[in-house]
C-alpha cells in the first residue's frame, strides 16, 4: 500500500492502543482530549516516543520504519517524517533559512529553500532569527521545515511525486492553534495547494472539531490512547459509535430509550426519562436491523437535521403528512443570544423532564416571533436519530 498503516500497543506511563490509516494524499486528523495521546501517536511515527514495550508497526508506502516482530526499528533520522511541533520548536540562534535548510534532504540547494520559504510568504524574512518574527511568521517557517523533510526537490519532482517513489509523511501537532484568523486561512490554502501536488499522507492532530471537518478526509476519535471511531467527519459526528464518542464529539443530546421494530425498514424509538417512567414518546427511526426488538439504547439527535416551525394553531396535522418525520411541541426554556446564532434549550411537552438544545439563527427566532417561555414545533427527520445498544441493566 502507498499510505501510512500504523498498529501499535505500549503499555508504559502513556498506554497506547492506536490502529489506523492514511492514504497516500489523504489528510487524517487525531481528534480528542488533551492527554488522550493524540501527540504520542505522532511522535511514535516520527521515531521520537519509543517506549520499551512499544508493540506494533508503522508502514508508509509499504515500507516498514517499525515492526517489533520482525526486529525493525529506523532512527528518526531514517524516517522521511516532517513534523510541525505546537510550540514551533525551531532554533533560536538560526535564522528562518537555515532552520528549514538544516532538515532538507539530499538535492536540496540554498536556492530551493528560498523559493519554498517565498510561496509560505516569508521571502523577505528568511535572515531573520525566530525572536524577530511573529507566531504566525514562526508557524510558517516550521511548516516549511517539516514540508522540505517530506516533498521532492524541484529537480526530482516528476519523479518523486510518485508515492513509491516518496515514502514520507506530514504529521502536523495543532499547527494553527496559535495564529490569527487571516494566518489561519492563508495556512489552511498553504496546506490544500500542497495536497494537490504532493501525494504522501498527512496526519493532523487537532482538538478543533470544525477544522477537523473542515480539513480532515477523515477523523479518527482518541481517547485515553485508543483509537476509538474512524470515518468521515460528517458520519462519525451524526453516527458515534458508543456514548463515549459522541461526548468527544460535542454531542450534547444524547438520551436514553427503547427500540422496538415496527414495519420492514422501520422502527420506533420510544424516548424515556427514569425520573417519570409512565412518561414517553415515541420517536420514528430507520431499522438497519442491527438491534434486537425491545432492547434498550442511548441515543443521539443531530440538531442541523430538525425544521423548527412555529406554534401556529391547526397545522400540527399537516406536518404529520410527511413520511417518517416525528413532530414534537417543545417550549423555548432559555434563549442565549452568541451574535447571529442563538444557544436555544427546549422542553418536550410530553415529557417535561427532559431538555434538548439547539442552534437557531436569531434571524428565524425572530420570524417565528417565539422567545424563552414560548413554544415551537420540531418536526425531527428519521435520518437525525442515531441509536446505539446498550448493556441491559445500564438503564
Amino acid at each position: 500500500m502507498s499510505g501510512l498503516q500504523v498498529q501499535l500497543h505500549s503499555a508504559s506511563l502513556i498506554r497506547l492502543e492506536a490502529e489506523f490509516d492514511c492514504g497516500a494524499g489523504e489528510l487524517v486528523a487525531l481528534v480528542g482530549p488533551s492527554g488522550s495521546g493524540k501527540t504520542s501517536m505522532l511522535r511514535a511515527i516520527a521515531g521520537l516516543w519509543t517506549p520499551a514495550d512499544l508493540q506494533g508497526h508503522i508502514r508508509v508506502a509499504g515500507q516498514a520504519w517499525l515492526d517489533t516482530k520482525a526486529g525493525v526499528q529506523w532512527s528518526p533520522q531514517q524516517r522521511r517524517a516532517g513534523l510541525v511541533f505546537q510550540q514551533y520548536a525551531l532554533f533560536p540562534h538560526m535564522t528562518a533559512h537555515a532552520n528549514v535548510a538544516l532538515a532538507a534532504g539530499p538535492g536540496w540547494t540554498a536556492a530551493d529553500v528560498q523559493a519554498l520559504l517565498k510561496r509560505l510568504g516569508l521571502d523577505a524574512l528568511s535572515q531573520r532569527r525566530p525572536a524577530q518574527l511573529s507566531g504566525g511568521q514562526q508557524q510558517r517557517v516550521a511548516l516549511a521545515r517539516a514540508l522540505v523533510r517530506v516533498m521532492p526537490t524541484p529537480q526530482t519532482a516528476s519523479v518523486a511525486a510518485e508515492p513509491e517513489h516518496l515514502p514520507g509523511v506530514l504529521l502536523l501537532d495543532e499547527p494553527f492553534s496559535a495564529v490569527d484568523a487571516p494566518t489561519r486561512q492563508a495556512l489552511y490554502r498553504e496546506l490544500a495547494a500542497l495536497r494537490q501536488k504532493v501525494s504522501v499522507p498527512m496526519v493532523l492532530v487537532t482538538h478543533d472539531l470544525a477544522e477537523a471537518r473542515r480539513l480532515a478526509d477523515r477523523v479518527v476519535i482518541v481517547d485515553a490512547g485508543q483509537t476509538l471511531q474512524t470515518g468521515e467527519p460528517a458520519r462519525v459526528f451524526a453516527s458515534p459509535r458508543n456514548a463515549r464518542v459522541a461526548e468527544l464529539v460535542g454531542i450534547q443530546n444524547h438520551f436514553e430509550g427503547r427500540f422496538f421494530t415496527d414495519m420492514p425498514g422501520w422502527g420506533r424509538l420510544r424516548w424515556t426519562d427514569a425520573a417519570q417512567p409512565e412518561k414517553s414518546i415515541d420517536l420514528t427511526v430507520i431499522d438497519k436491523n442491527k438491534i434486537d426488538d425491545g432492547k434498550p439504547v442511548t441515543w443521539v439527535l443531530n440538531g442541523e437535521q430538525v425544521d423548527v416551525l412555529g406554534d401556529a394553531p391547526g397545522d400540527g396535522e399537516a406536518a404529520n403528512a410527511v413520511a417518517g418525520q416525528t413532530r414534537l411541541r417543545c417550549q423555548l426554556l432559555e434563549v442565549l443570544s452568541l451574535g447571529e446564532i442563538s444557544l436555544c434549550t427546549l422542553s418536550p411537552q410530553d415529557l417535561p423532564g427532559q431538555t434538548l438544545t439547539l442552534n437557531l439563527t436569531t434571524r428565524l427566532l425572530g420570524r417565528l416571533q417565539v422567545a424563552a417561555g414560548g413554544w415551537v414545533q420540531l418536526l425531527i427527520a428519521p435520518e437525525a436519530l442515531h441509536i446505539m445498544p446498550v448493556r441491559e441493566g445500564v438503564i
